[in-house]
């Protein structure tokens, strides 16, 4: 009887825990979140630019985190990525999830710019959302963490800097780049090209082929613009999603004393975010992050 009771107990906690990785991620914010969607924060000559705002119900002035979705560059939208909004949310920070002009309506710079448009509009728009202008951080998946890496960067304003609160600063105090590249030069990612040629979303993103245009790869390349000034920078990967794509920027980041961090998920593929339990475990070590170098 003792045995059968002892079976059964594993069982049912086999089953919860099998029960809670399929239960659905949040799609809609709880009571406690305020949730302002489709805000414009900036125009251009293909589309207007939206994002939407969760911010927790309080009277004090928050952190800020600008989110920025992935999908190789050429598609995705903010709905990607508004669960981890809704869950960023509820650890305490006010989070602007973002859409940007994705490869096939503008090349690039563009989606960049837009990112960093988002974050002077914050800015600009701190006191009407309760947000310290001095604490914004950005965090970004696949080709968002690539993007997340460029505004980690000191940019050069003349090339990526527009469309808005020109006068506002678009720095970030704190990032996370998850399974995003920071070299867009290394031997491997460039096989990758050469391999893919114009199939590759790089290619339809910058528009030009690497072998054609070394110069603008090196300048799109997050490694490229880190500096002494550079925020503290979380690296986040799968372990089956060439997480040694995070070395050079961690070595370079080491290299010039800014305080940098890789987290490894075990059993992690790429994507893993949108899944659980590396749902939980994303959030969890992004606002841990955060928690040490944003709050």
């Amino acid at each position: 009887m003792k045995t059968s009771i002892n079976v059964l107990i594993v069982s049912l906690v086999f089953c919860a825990g099998a029960l809670a990785q399929r239960a659905p991620l949040p799609s809609d914010p709880p009571d406690s979140i305020k949730a302002e969607l489709d805000l414009t924060y900036g125009k251009t000559a293909e589309q207007e630019l939206k994002l939407d705002v969760y911010r927790p119900e309080s009277d004090s002035v928050l952190p800020a985190c600008v989110l920025v979705h992935g999908g190789g560059w050429m598609k995705g939208d903010k709905e990607k990525f508004r669960p981890l909004a809704i869950a960023l949310a509820e650890r305490g920070y006010v989070v602007a999830n973002v859409e940007y002009r994705l490869g096939g309506v503008a090349k690039y710079p563009a989606g960049v710019q837009d990112c960093l448009l988002a974050v002077r509009w914050l800015r600009a728009n701190a006191s009407r959302f309760g947000v310290n202008p001095d604490r914004i951080g950005c965090w970004g998946g696949s080709a968002g963490g690539h993007i997340v890496g460029m505004m980690a960067g000191a940019l050069p304003k003349d090339r990526f800097v527009g469309g808005g609160f020109d006068e506002v600063s678009s720095s970030v105090q704190a990032s996370c780049i998850m399974a995003g590249p920071t070299d867009l030069t290394g031997e491997s990612f460039v096989a990758n090209l050469r391999k893919a040629g114009e199939k590759s979303n790089s290619y339809q993103w910058f528009g030009q082929l690497y072998d054609d245009a070394p110069d603008l790869y090196r300048e799109a390349s997050p490694l490229t613009h880190f500096t002494k000034e550079t925020g503290p920078v979380l690296f986040l990967s799968g372990d089956l999603d060439n997480p040694d794509r995070d070395t050079a920027g961690l070595e370079k980041l080491k290299s010039l004393g800014v305080a940098t961090k890789q987290v490894v998920l075990a059993d992690a593929k790429h994507g893993c975010w949108m899944q659980r339990p590396w749902f939980e475990q994303c959030v969890d070590a992004v606002d841990a992050w955060f928690e040490e170098h944003l709050k």
